[in-house]
């Protein structure tokens, strides 16, 4: 007997999308130049910011999305999912990064400034578009020129392209997939590994050889809560990560975060807090939060929130409330440098900001049953 759509149970975990939806919002604001808000997130407060709480919670999601038909045989059409998400990211990336151009060529010709179309107000990589169009069309068709902002997606669209290879690295063994990922995250920093931009030098600031281990092990971490592995609280563990957040709280909070160390043996992209190779002290910090927010009455609070939070529901949007919000990010940005900041005009930059992403979301959500989860139903 079928069960009806209201009562069919799922296996998504609506604390992810709360916390997606969660980063998405703190993604918003920190992509707003200057506001009063963004002294409140994440990266305020420690070495990692919502970036890494994004791909982590990507990785986790990705295995329940595509590892669960991977695992049980169904090879090919898991994999071509992943592929056709990518391809869905790649033409939503392209479409925004056309939409961010129109916004600030309006910009430009409305307020009579030309510096926002020649990176003079705010750098975000349009001048090589406007220099050199053609080679600048070239680069950002292959991903080569990404504006500031606007270069997470691409990263997301390399972890999506080899996800097949890395679900057939877990299928034989989580171990094997973690090593290798460990292995490749080593080998960027030490070697100085990464895509190469074009038409100007250098490479991706979001490494995917870099980052890609944080993909993994979100992804584990995925596996493992679809096997019944939940964390359990450890003493030692909880008080060690407690102490590592409070040490690179005060660490920030102090100023040492501008410290340039010296040179020594093994490369600072490994080491110090260099965001493009994922530096070590960001992935200790982003597990030390995950496992204190996890194991503490904060989770449990979590497993209660409804799937009609309109952070969940914004998590569960992902990637629309993602591209939305990016645009008017920029947006609040440019209305922010014309008007000038303050308590008000922040508020109501931000709070549009939050509002349209929302409806949006609100209306994709509309006329679907949200399932419940494993867990949710466990606690009713």
């Amino acid at each position: 007997m079928t069960s009806k759509p209201s009562e069919r149970i799922s296996r998504r975990d609506h604390r992810v999308d709360f916390l997606r939806g969660l980063a998405l919002a703190m993604i918003f604001i920190n992509h707003v130049p200057g506001n009063l808000y963004a002294g409140f997130t994440t990266s305020n407060f420690g070495f990692s910011d919502a970036a890494e709480i994004f791909v982590l919670l990507a990785g986790f999601a990705s295995a329940n999305a595509y590892f669960t038909r991977f695992s049980r045989g169904e090879t090919w059409d898991a994999s071509l999912g992943a592929l056709k998400r990518a391809l869905v990211l790649y033409m939503s990336h392209i479409l925004t990064t056309v939409m961010a151009l129109a916004l600030f060529c309006t910009a430009a010709i409305f307020f009579a400034r030309p510096g926002y179309v020649h990176d003079m107000i705010y750098n975000m990589g349009l001048t090589p578009l406007f220099k050199d169009t053609a080679s600048g069309l070239v680069g950002m068709v292959l991903l080569g020129h990404q504006l500031g902002y606007f270069n997470i997606l691409p990263m997301y669209m390399f972890f999506l392209g080899v996800l097949p290879v890395m679900m057939w690295l877990a299928r034989v063994s989580l171990k094997l997939l973690f090593a290798v990922s460990l292995a490749l995250w080593l080998a960027a920093g030490w070697y100085g590994l990464n895509i190469p931009n074009y038409p100007i030098p250098g490479g991706w600031f979001f490494n995917p050889f870099a980052w890609q281990l944080l993909f993994v092990m979100g992804f584990i971490a995925g596996q493992w809560w679809r096997d019944g592995r939940l964390p359990v609280f450890d003493p030692r563990l909880f008080w060690l990560s407690v102490a590592y957040l409070a040490f690179s709280c005060a660490w920030i909070k102090l100023g040492y975060s501008a410290w340039k160390p010296a040179e020594t043996l093994i490369p600072q992209h490994l080491w110090n807090f260099d965001k493009t190779y994922l530096a070590l002290p960001r992935i200790l910090h982003i597990l030390a939060l995950s496992y204190v927010v996890m194991i503490s009455p904060f989770g449990e609070w979590l497993r209660r929130i409804p799937a009609s939070n309109p952070l969940t529901v914004m998590g569960r949007h992902s990637l629309p409330v993602f591209c939305t919000g990016s645009l008017l990010a920029m947006a609040g940005a440019i209305l922010r440098y014309e008007w000038g900041g303050g308590v008000f005009r922040d508020t109501v930059i931000i709070l549009t900001g939050f509002t349209i992403p929302m409806l949006v979301a609100y209306t994709l959500d509309s006329g679907r049953s949200v399932p419940l989860t494993r867990t949710a139903q466990a606690t009713t």
